[in-house]
């Protein structure tokens, strides 16, 4: 298919983010599409969980949750690891979908380092005052390089350039009418039938996003 003719499912879960995240009291982001404020960790774990079960449906990863050894072998802690296992299909280009098994091939040889963690950081690429939102706008960035979303940019003073994305009417059809349904059915599956990569998902994806979060200067601050 053509690139700009379908959405992976890391791209359908943000296109319809209502569906997946909820409003909070603290740290919302407002959608693309329709203007609602969800829950930006939420809809961020499922976008990711949403991306990396994608690679177990297809054979491309193998995702186990194995014990990891902590302080210098003195204790060890469960996480969430990413095998590869298989060629990769055609994802488009600066998806989340096409980038993570690269990256755990990247991992696994040669010290077996392919943790979801450190998959989720090197994809990142760089620290940000908000790691959260650099996730949705890695996002729209890739949907925009397929012309998916429009970008507008505004210089101020010659120097600084604010971008806008801007959702066409034919991105919002596309994302109406793509089947939504086999997206809950992989989610669904995972939280009953696999409960602790479930759980080892979110813990890996928060980690590996808050690790991306800037440091402060301020030498009296301890975030």
């Amino acid at each position: 298919m053509q690139p700009n003719t379908y959405l992976t499912p890391s791209e359908l879960v943000y296109l319809n983010g209502e569906k997946f995240a909820q409003k909070v009291r603290l740290g919302n982001t407002k959608l693309l599409h329709n203007d609602q404020d969800v829950g930006r960790v939420a809809l961020v774990v499922a976008i990711l969980r949403a991306a990396l079960f994608t690679q177990e449906q297809y054979r491309t990863l193998r995702l186990e949750v194995r014990k990891k050894k902590v302080l210098l072998g003195l204790a060890s802690t469960e996480t969430l690891y990413a095998d590869p296992v298989g060629p990769m299909p055609a994802w488009p280009e600066g998806t989340v979908e096409a980038a993570l098994p690269p990256l755990a091939q990247h991992f696994y040889q040669p010290k077996g380092e392919n943790e979801v963690i450190n998959i989720i950081y090197a994809w990142l690429g760089q620290d940000a005052a908000s790691p959260y939102e650099l996730v949705l706008e890695k996002i729209k960035w890739g949907l925009a390089k397929r012309g998916l979303l429009e970008v507008q940019e505004e210089r101020k003073l010659k120097i600084f350039v604010s971008r806008k994305f801007i959702c066409p009417v034919a991105t919002l059809r596309l994302a109406a009418e793509q089947p939504l349904q086999p997206v809950f059915d992989l989610l669904n599956f995972y939280s009953q039938s696999r409960p602790d990569v479930w759980k080892e998902s979110e813990e890996a994806i928060r980690k590996g996003v808050g690790s991306r979060q800037e440091k402060s200067d301020d030498s009296s601050s301890f975030d």
